[in-house]
Protein backbone atom coordinates (compact mmCIF):
# COMPACT_ATOMS: atom_id res chain seq x y z
CA UNK A 1 0.00 0.00 0.00
CA UNK A 2 2.90 2.34 0.68
CA UNK A 3 4.17 1.78 -2.85
CA UNK A 4 0.76 2.82 -4.20
CA UNK A 5 0.98 5.99 -2.16
CA UNK A 6 4.44 6.91 -3.38
CA UNK A 7 3.79 6.02 -7.03
CA UNK A 8 0.30 7.47 -7.51
CA UNK A 9 -0.90 9.72 -4.69
CA UNK A 10 2.27 11.71 -4.13
CA UNK A 11 2.77 12.76 -7.80
CA UNK A 12 -0.91 13.71 -8.10
CA UNK A 13 -0.67 15.76 -4.92
CA UNK A 14 2.41 17.51 -6.22
CA UNK A 15 0.66 18.26 -9.53
CA UNK A 16 -2.31 19.77 -7.67
CA UNK A 17 0.04 21.84 -5.52
CA UNK A 18 1.91 23.15 -8.58
CA UNK A 19 -1.42 23.92 -10.29
CA UNK A 20 -2.57 25.87 -7.23
CA UNK A 21 0.65 27.87 -7.02
CA UNK A 22 0.67 28.74 -10.73
CA UNK A 23 -3.04 29.72 -10.98
CA UNK A 24 -3.49 32.26 -8.20
CA UNK A 25 -5.09 35.01 -10.29
CA UNK A 26 -8.55 36.10 -9.16
CA UNK A 27 -11.56 35.28 -11.33
CA UNK A 28 -15.12 36.58 -10.96
CA UNK A 29 -17.71 33.81 -10.69
CA UNK A 30 -21.26 34.91 -11.49
CA UNK A 31 -23.82 32.73 -9.67
CA UNK A 32 -26.97 34.47 -11.04
CA UNK A 33 -27.59 36.33 -7.77
CA UNK A 34 -24.07 36.75 -6.42
CA UNK A 35 -20.73 37.52 -7.96
CA UNK A 36 -17.81 36.00 -6.12
CA UNK A 37 -14.12 36.69 -6.72
CA UNK A 38 -12.12 33.50 -6.22
CA UNK A 39 -8.67 32.29 -7.21
CA UNK A 40 -8.72 30.14 -10.35
CA UNK A 41 -7.23 27.13 -8.56
CA UNK A 42 -10.05 27.22 -5.98
CA UNK A 43 -12.68 27.01 -8.72
CA UNK A 44 -10.90 24.08 -10.34
CA UNK A 45 -10.38 22.25 -7.05
CA UNK A 46 -14.00 22.78 -5.99
CA UNK A 47 -15.09 21.36 -9.34
CA UNK A 48 -12.87 18.32 -8.89
CA UNK A 49 -14.11 17.84 -5.33
CA UNK A 50 -17.78 18.08 -6.34
CA UNK A 51 -17.16 15.62 -9.18
CA UNK A 52 -15.43 13.23 -6.82
CA UNK A 53 -18.30 13.35 -4.32
CA UNK A 54 -20.91 13.03 -7.07
CA UNK A 55 -19.10 10.04 -8.63
CA UNK A 56 -18.78 8.34 -5.25
CA UNK A 57 -22.48 8.83 -4.55
CA UNK A 58 -23.47 7.40 -7.94
CA UNK A 59 -21.12 4.42 -7.50
CA UNK A 60 -22.51 3.77 -4.00
CA UNK A 61 -26.09 3.89 -5.27
CA UNK A 62 -25.35 1.52 -8.15
CA UNK A 63 -23.57 -0.89 -5.81
CA UNK A 64 -26.80 -1.27 -3.83
CA UNK A 65 -27.87 -4.24 -5.94
CA UNK A 66 -24.56 -5.99 -5.32
CA UNK A 67 -24.83 -5.31 -1.58
CA UNK A 68 -28.38 -6.72 -1.58
CA UNK A 69 -27.19 -9.85 -3.42
CA UNK A 70 -24.37 -10.26 -0.90
CA UNK A 71 -26.84 -10.01 2.00
CA UNK A 72 -29.13 -12.56 0.31
CA UNK A 73 -26.22 -14.94 -0.24
CA UNK A 74 -25.11 -14.54 3.37
CA UNK A 75 -28.63 -15.40 4.59
CA UNK A 76 -28.73 -18.37 2.25
CA UNK A 77 -25.34 -19.63 3.43
CA UNK A 78 -26.42 -19.32 7.06
CA UNK A 79 -29.62 -21.23 6.31
CA UNK A 80 -27.61 -23.97 4.58
CA UNK A 81 -25.22 -24.17 7.55
CA UNK A 82 -28.14 -24.61 9.95
CA UNK A 83 -29.64 -27.27 7.72
CA UNK A 84 -26.29 -29.05 7.45
CA UNK A 85 -25.94 -29.03 11.23
CA UNK A 86 -29.42 -30.55 11.60
CA UNK A 87 -28.68 -33.26 9.04
CA UNK A 88 -25.34 -34.08 10.69
CA UNK A 89 -27.05 -34.38 14.07
CA UNK A 90 -29.66 -36.73 12.58
CA UNK A 91 -26.90 -38.79 10.96
CA UNK A 92 -25.03 -38.99 14.25
CA UNK A 93 -28.18 -40.21 16.02
CA UNK A 94 -28.85 -42.81 13.31
CA UNK A 95 -25.28 -44.07 13.45
CA UNK A 96 -25.50 -44.26 17.23
CA UNK A 97 -28.78 -46.16 17.00
CA UNK A 98 -27.29 -48.50 14.40
CA UNK A 99 -24.37 -49.35 16.69
CA UNK A 100 -26.75 -50.12 19.54
CA UNK A 101 -29.09 -52.28 17.46
CA UNK A 102 -28.50 -55.99 17.58
CA UNK A 103 -29.36 -58.17 14.65
CA UNK A 104 -29.79 -61.84 15.51
CA UNK A 105 -27.50 -64.13 13.59
CA UNK A 106 -28.96 -67.00 11.59
CA UNK A 107 -27.94 -70.50 12.61
CA UNK A 108 -25.21 -71.98 10.41
CA UNK A 109 -27.37 -74.87 9.11
CA UNK A 110 -30.33 -72.60 8.23
CA UNK A 111 -28.70 -71.26 5.10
Amino acid sequence: MKIFFWIVVLPISLAVLVFAVVNTQMVDVDLFVYTIAMPLFAIALVGVFVGFIWGGLIAWLHAGKARQRARDYARRVESERRETAIVRERLRKLESAEKQATIPLLPANAA
